[in-house]
Order: C-alpha cells, then sequence, then structure tokens
C-alpha cells in the first residue's frame, strides 16, 4: 500500500503522527547521498572499520580491567561516562560494571560515528548538516538512560516505590498520548493575566492580525519617544512579559519608557491569506499610525524578537526605497534585532524542515485547514533540543513517574501559534529555501527589499548557544545592511540569554568597538562583560530617547492588557465588526 501527502482526503501525516516531527524520507535521503559518498572512499572506509574495531578492542580491555582489578591497582582507564553528560544519581546500581559499559558503549560508538561522518569527503554542506542532525537524534535516542534496565536512577526508584513510579509513568504516558505532545510543563500553576503577562496596560487598537498594547506609565517622568515591541508572529508575545520578576516590557516601563507591544492573532482557517505584506501593514504600519495618534510623536523605537526583528528589517527596507508607497505617520528612529536571522543560508537545524519531504507533508495540512497547527511548530522545536525537550521528560514523567514542575518560560513554550498557509509557505521557500531577502529578490507590495539602502542605527543581539538562529550567522547578517551597528553577543540560548533581568546576574555578553569581518576574529577580540546585556542595550537607547516628559494617560480603549488574542480568543473582534 502507497501512501500520497498529496492525497488530503484520505492522510494527513501530521493527523496520523503527531509526535513524528522528523519524515523519516528525509533522513534516508541524507544517508543515501552520503553513503554513495561514502562507497567512493573506500579507502577511508577501511580504515574507519579498523578504526571502530580498535576502539571497542581497547573499551574491552579496560572494561576488563575494571572489574577484575584488586583494590590497589591504580592502571585502570577511567570508565567514567562522558563528563558533558549529567550524572545519575548515586545510588547502588550506578557502579554495576553492566552500568558502566553501558555509558561507555554508547559514548565509544557515538563518537566513532561523528568522526566517520566528518571524515567523508565531497558532501554538499546541505546534506552533511542533515546527516549529522539526524546521526545526533539517534545518539541521543540511544542513550543507555532512556532504557529501563539501563538507567540506574529508574532501577533504583522502581526499588524504592515498589513500582509505584511505572504505574505513575504510564498514566503519564497515556495522557500525553491522547494530547499528541510530550508534557513539559505544569500549565495549571500559571494563568495569563494573573500571574503571566501581568504588566498593566490597556488594548487601544484591533484589527484581524494584532491587537495594540500600551502599557501604563509607574514614573513621573517618561521619555519623549516612546518604543514598539514586535514578538514573532509564531509564538505569544508574553516572552517578552513573563513573571514580574523576568518581565523585560515592566523593566523598561519602570525606567520611563512608553511601551507598546504588538499581540499577534493566533491565526485559523479565515486568515489563510494572510501573507508576509499583511503583516507588515496590518501589524507594524497599522500599529505606528496608531501609537502616532495618541502620542503624536514624530518618531519612536522598535525591538523586534526573533522573525519579529526580519519583519521590521523588511519594513526598513521597504521604507528606504524610492518606490515605497505607504509611508507610516511616524518615522522608526531605530531598531533592535534581538537574535533575528537575515541571511537564512545559515539556518542552522531549522533548515532540516525545510526539505521538499517535509514540505510536502505540511502543504497537506494547509491545503486542508487553511493554516499550520502551532502543535506542530511545537514540536519540532521540541526535535531541535531533543535531549533537553524530549528525552528527558521522558525519563522523569514515563520511567520515573514524575509530574513536570512549573517554569514560566517552558510554559510560553508550550502554548503554541497557528502560522496561516499564506505565511507558512512565505516562511519555508521565500525565505529559508531560496533566501530572497538576502539576495534582494524579495518584494513587499511590488517593491523589491534591499537591506543595502537602510541607514537606520541597529543594535544586533545574538545567544552564544542559540540553536535556532546561530549567531555566527546574525553577524553575518549584518553585513547585508549599510547602517551604524552595535553587535553583541549574549551567553545562554535563544530564550534564556534574551530575557535575562539585569539584577539575577546571570550569563554575560561580549561587546567589540572594533568591526571585524570576521565572527571567530570579532569573538576573540571581544571584551567579556557579566550580567546582562539589557545594560548594555539601555546604555544604547537612552541617548535616543529624548526629552523626559509628563505621561499621557491613556485614552480610549478597547480592554485591559493582555487582550483576548492573547487567550486565542477572536470571536469577540468579530461581531463587533458584524454590529458595524
Amino acid at each position: 500500500m502507497s501512501m500520497s501527502f498529496d492525497d488530503t482526503n484520505k492522510y494527513n501525516f501530521f493527523d496520523l503522527f503527531p509526535f513524528a516531527v522528523l519524515n523519516p524520507q528525509i533522513a534516508l535521503l541524507s544517508y543515501l547521498k552520503v553513503g554513495e559518498k561514502m562507497a567512493q572512499q573506500p579507502k577511508k572506509m577501511e580504515a574507519a572499520q579498523q578504526d571502530l574495531l580498535d576502539r571497542l578492542l581497547e573499551l574491552q580491555k579496560n572494561f576488563v580491567k575494571e572489574i577484575c582489578k584488586d583494590d590497589d591497582e591504580k592502571n585502570c582507564i577511567d570508565l567514567e561516562y562522558n563528563k558533558n553528560e549529567k550524572k545519575f544519581e548515586d545510588n547502588p546500581f550506578e557502579n554495576h560494571p553492566v552500568m558502566k559499559f553501558s555509558k561507555k558503549f554508547h559514548e565509544t560508538v557515538s563518537d566513532w560515528l561523528l568522526d566517520t561522518l566528518d571524515d567523508v569527503e565531497n558532501v554538499d554542506d546541505r546534506t552533511m548538516h542533515s546527516a549529522k542532525f539526524f546521526l545526533k537524534q539517534y545518539i541521543d535516542l540511544m542513550s543507555p538512560k532512556n532504557f529501563p534496565f539501563l538507567n540506574p536512577t529508574f532501577l533504583q526508584t522502581t526499588m524504592d516505590t515498589y513500582g509505584e513510579n511505572i504505574r505513575n509513568g504510564l498514566d503519564l504516558l497515556l495522557n500525553d498520548m491522547r494530547n499528541g505532545t510530550i508534557t513539559t510543563n505544569d500549565r495549571s500553576k500559571f494563568k495569563i493575566g494573573e500571574n503571566i503577562a501581568t504588566t498593566p496596560g490597556k488594548v487601544i487598537y484591533q484589527n484581524d492580525l494584532i491587537e495594540l498594547i500600551q502599557y501604563s506609565p509607574t514614573t513621573e517622568k517618561v521619555y519623549e519617544k516612546p518604543i514598539l515591541f514586535v514578538p514573532p508572529w509564531i509564538n505569544k508575545f508574553y516572552i517578552l512579559d513573563l513573571t514580574p520578576e523576568t518581565s523585560f516590557v515592566k523593566w523598561l516601563v519602570d525606567k520611563g519608557f512608553t511601551v507598546f507591544m504588538i499581540s499577534w492573532v493566533n491565526p485559523d482557517k479565515r486568515h489563510r491569506n494572510k501573507g508576509f505584506g499583511n503583516y507588515i501593514v496590518e501589524g507594524l504600519i497599522d500599529s505606528i499610525d496608531k501609537i502616532q495618534e495618541v502620542t503624536n510623536t514624530k518618531s519612536l523605537h522598535t525591538l523586534g524578537y526573533c522573525v519579529g526583528g526580519t519583519l521590521i528589517s523588511s519594513l526598513l527596507a521597504y521604507l528606504a526605497s524610492p518606490n515605497c508607497a505607504r509611508r507610516p505617520k511616524a518615522k522608526i528612529e531605530s531598531a533592535t534585532l534581538l537574535t533575528t536571522l537575515l541571511d537564512f543560508d545559515q539556518a542552522g537545524d531549522m533548515a532540516i524542515f525545510m526539505a521538499e519531504n517535509y514540505l510536502d507533508a505540511i502543504n497537506a495540512q494547509l491545503h486542508e485547514r487553511g493554516y499550520l497547527d502551532g502543535q506542530i511548530m511545537f514540536n519540532t522545536f521540541s526535535t531541535l533540543k531533543a535531549n533537553d525537550m524530549i528525552w528527558r521528560y521522558f525519563v522523569d514523567s514515563y520511567m520515573l513517574g514524575k509530574k513536570p514542575i512549573a517554569h514560566e518560560i517552558l510554559f510560553w513554550n508550550s502554548d503554541p501559534t497557528n502560522l496561516t498557509e499564506a505565511m507558512q509557505k512565505f516562511l519555508s521557500k521565500d525565505l529559508y529555501r531560496d533566501n530572497l531577502l538576502k539576495t534582494g529578490a524579495l518584494k513587499v507590495l511590488n517593491v523589491p527589499l534591499n537591506l543595502k539602502l537602510i541607514d537606520t542605527p541597529l543594535y544586533m543581539i545574538s545567544m552564544q548557544k542559540d540553536h535556532l538562529v546561530p549567531w555566527k550567522a546574525t553577524f553575518d547578517g549584518m553585513k547585508l545592511f549599510n547602517s551604524k551597528i552595535r553587535f553583541v553577543l549574549g551567553g545562554s540560548g535563544h530564550v534564556a540569554g534574551s530575557i535575562n533581568p539585569p539584577q539575577r546576574n546571570k550569563y554575560c555578553y561580549w561587546v567589540n568597538d572594533e568591526m571585524i569581518d570576521d565572527a571567530e576574529k570579532w569573538f576573540e577580540t571581544a571584551t567579556k562583560f557579566a550580567g546582562s546585556w539589557w545594560s548594555d542595550w539601555l546604555k544604547w537607547i537612552t541617548p535616543m530617547m529624548g526629552e523626559m516628559i509628563t505621561p499621557k494617560p491613556i485614552g480610549k480603549s478597547l480592554r485591559n492588557a493582555p487582550g483576548i488574542y492573547v487567550n486565542n480568543q477572536i470571536e469577540e473582534f468579530e461581531n463587533k465588526n458584524k454590529e458595524k
């Protein structure tokens, strides 16, 4: 029996396999191409086989020494598991020879597989990236900790609880199978508007794509020029307004900033034709016009997170074109691009999911529903960090029977947003596959976008361990502009490094006042500072914020922040339109 992804009346890959965000055809195609190159290099493969045999013989020799040695013998090679892995809790099973051998065997074979793949010549970069990605997925899957009788913590817990963990784990597994996803967070501990996204404000404007939030001032004086936050449309906006202790919005409001926030709608089939141009006009331009109306400002500042920064960059390129026909009423005086990708040739592991076979499966759902289910996006992002977002919970939940704890970032991460059909096709083809923004072939409202025409001051901040937007890719993307740019590299990853309040004194950041073309050389000569990049950004933007003035009270509004779109409500807006 054959299955066609085009036969949407009968089959839908993601309906049948909600966990299976990795299409096996992509992995198979990658390995067929690599295997073909390997077959053309027989001497290398012969050497690789001998290398594996040597490594296994060395492992066997050391293992025999380990289990047979006298207490006084000190010449045995340490069989301790890879130090980069978290150690299992100390228990009687941990030092059992079988446990130690399984860990060391996995480490030895894994290292050999990766080394052998690296040694294959004449493989194009895209195929090699894909092959390495799927190999690492397989290595993570086969870790001994994922197998009950090779995991000492599971064995000890089973003895301690008389098997209660197994029953609890099965309950959690069945629940996740019903929901079609792995539970990573106790969502019952958070409620949007009560202990998440609680910074006071009002929704002052709404259309069928956005709600525009204006946050209430908390200081006697505020800066003259407001700032507009543009979050990614593939996530909820409140990553920038989590708990009061971690809220970037609250931190700025308390320092005298007038902050506006776009809250994107969670689209359904009614939005299927809303594309990139709609998001620029109805999202950004309409927001700027409304901000100018309520503040009477001549200019404002913008901050875009992830693809929100891509959207701002595209708008700036559109406005810089002599053929621009639709201008906002206020000028964008600066743009902060927070973990923003512009050169999609270097899209990191996300590029794996832009292969044609994967997109065929996606298009089946798009054709049927008119949007891509946000759960697919969540599962995809989880796969990119499988050890942290899949196997960790596979062990803790299903084997140890422990319910996930509450965490605000994981709460946000598991609150997915759908993607319109038009926007999904734009992201996957125009940006990731064809890289049209870099080449200048991308058009908005029939105007080609040339990033070189932009002369707006830019602050670009990337994260050293970002797996979604590699920092070297954002560094190279900086070369697409003709603006005065301050490039900063933060510590940690895509989310944790971005949401890093100074009072926590966590992580670090690097700056380099000398403009160097090469990312590695830039880093080698950069200066490292302890703490949060927020403080550096504040010093950069403050001189451009204008005079301190008495804040105007928020005028006519539709409802209190955080609004209705963040809770996936659309009906209220539609009913008002019908009444009109």
